[in-house]
């Protein structure tokens, strides 16, 4: 096999490549981290719609003659950023994504599904909408799992629990979530780091830059969590 054959079959192996990607996030339960649930089966489609273009491809590419060029840039950078998404972890998006510079308006909470099992933020953030008064709120306990953010103007020992709502990829993403204090005596969490926080509504709210109003969950206990397998909430 000359070395113009070799270039060229790595040159189209792009599509194939990009299957492969796709096959190794669903296999490894990862694809949840970048479209939402219900697109799910779109993306697979897709998947299986590039493993026959790259066969196509790279068949062709087996029979071009040798005087044919055997590479394009286009081709190669596509190729590049493939192999670099087949060689980094898969991460959801957290408190380092762009999108979490502020929380998303209470009008769109009310689209916010509830959930299911016993992933219940979803449904706490749809109440925010309906739910307007303080009363309603206060001492009503809750067990939430998120990631962890900051935000301007909390109350003193205070920091975000975050998830993010997702209509079809994480490119739509909106950041929802609540205020939680902690105790004087116990530490801050990280930035971005995932937790269960296990608290009470309080009758207090923290006003956000954009004027919005959030319950606050007090008397808060925090340990860590795993990044859920569905990791955003969904319309």
């Amino acid at each position: 096999m000359n070395v113009s054959r070799v270039i060229r079959l790595v040159s189209s192996s792009a599509p194939l490549l990009v299957a492969v990607l796709i096959a190794k996030l669903w296999i490894t339960g990862t694809l949840g981290y970048y479209v939402n649930d219900r697109t799910v089966w779109i993306v697979l489609l897709g998947a299986f719609l590039f493993a026959g273009v790259g066969i196509a491809a790279l068949r062709n590419a087996w029979r071009a003659q040798d005087r044919e060029r055997p590479w394009s840039w286009r081709a190669m950078v596509f190729l590049g950023v493939v192999l670099i998404g087949l060689v980094v972890p898969a991460r959801p998006l957290s408190a380092s994504s762009a999108q979490s510079s502020s929380l998303g308006s209470l009008a769109l909470a009310s689209h916010v599904s509830g959930g299911s099992g016993g992933d219940l933020f979803g449904q706490w953030v749809s109440a925010l909408a309906g739910h307007p008064d303080a009363s309603w709120w206060a001492g009503k306990h809750v067990a939430l799992v998120g990631f962890v953010t900051r935000g301007s103007g909390l109350p003193g020992h205070s920091f975000i629990l975050g998830r993010y709502l997702v209509t079809c990829c994480v490119v739509d993403a909106t950041m929802f979530g609540f205020p939680v204090q902690l105790p004087a005596s116990q530490p801050l969490p990280s930035q971005g780091a995932w937790i269960q926080v296990n608290g009470v509504f309080g009758r207090n709210y923290w006003t956000d830059p954009s004027g919005e109003q959030y319950p606050i969950i007090q008397h808060a206990r925090i340990g860590p969590a795993r990044v859920p397998s569905s990791p955003y909430l969904s319309p």
